[in-house]
């Protein structure tokens, strides 16, 4: 069932926040104001929503993510800011990206603490929904992430690429689920050449532009959405050359 937007359209803010922890943080597509780090709390970051059209096929479902209550847990991601202008247009398109999700409105905390806490909307799957898989042993979730291939492209890639921005972007944050998925054995055996060519169109995605003209700093000094920022160019670059390591 398509997320509803009405509250986005109808609210009385002249802005809209958006709030990304899957393949939005890389792969975002969508025309946005502003980009800043943080988190939300109250949730744990599953590979349990299957794919049956983006990372996967009717016949082989993949894996991707999405949020699941824990009380202690919390998630980090990338905070966007839309313009009321653009929010039915933005809105319409993730409908058609997240299928399977629902839209809820939390908390976000940004990482840097000269931006206050922003309401956000956030999309999580239903576990009503026909694609919801669950969860299972590791092993198991990692052989179906390292053979299912979707329109979008093989499902491994998503995970890698959500690993690295993790690690690059939080690097004070252990994502436990998600690691121990990436440095599964299955992936020993199952690293693709074909990742350095996939990942050349980052650069065309428009939160390369916006970085490269506020870009500022360096991976360990500056504030912290400066260190985001590098860090961000930094694995564009790294994915665009193959230094990431993972081809």
């Amino acid at each position: 069932m398509p997320a509803q937007v009405e509250p986005v359209l109808t609210c009385e803010e002249k802005k809209v926040w958006v709030f990304g922890y899957g393949s939005l943080i890389w792969k975002p597509n969508f025309k946005y104001e502003k980009v800043v780090t943080g988190y939300i709390n109250g949730v744990g970051r599953k590979f349990w929503q299957g794919s049956r059209d983006h990372r996967g096929t009717e016949e082989q479902p993949g894996r991707v993510a999405t949020l699941v209550e824990d009380p202690k847990g919390s998630v980090y991601g990338l905070g966007f800011e839309i313009s009321q202008e653009e929010a039915a247009t933005t809105f319409n398109y993730l409908n058609d990206r997240e299928t399977g999700y629902n839209l809820k409105e939390v908390t976000f905390h940004p990482c840097d603490p000269a931006f206050p806490k922003q309401k956000v909307l956030v999309f999580i799957a239903s576990t009503e929904n026909s694609d919801y898989l669950g969860s299972a042993p590791l092993e198991e979730m990692a052989e179906c992430i390292a053979t299912s291939v979707g329109q979008s492209g093989p499902n491994y890639e998503y995970l890698f690429n959500l690993a690295h921005m993790m690690r690059l972007l939080f690097p004070m944050c252990y994502d436990s689920h998600l690691f121990e998925l990436e440095e599964d054995k299955q992936w020993y055996q199952r690293r693709v050449r074909g990742i350095k060519e996939r990942r050349k169109d980052i650069r065309s995605q428009h939160i390369w532009f916006q970085l490269k003209k506020s870009f500022i700093g360096s991976r360990t000094s500056g504030t912290p959405q400066q260190i985001f920022n590098f860090n961000l160019l930094l694995f564009i670059d790294m994915a665009a050359c193959g230094a990431c390591g993972c081809c």
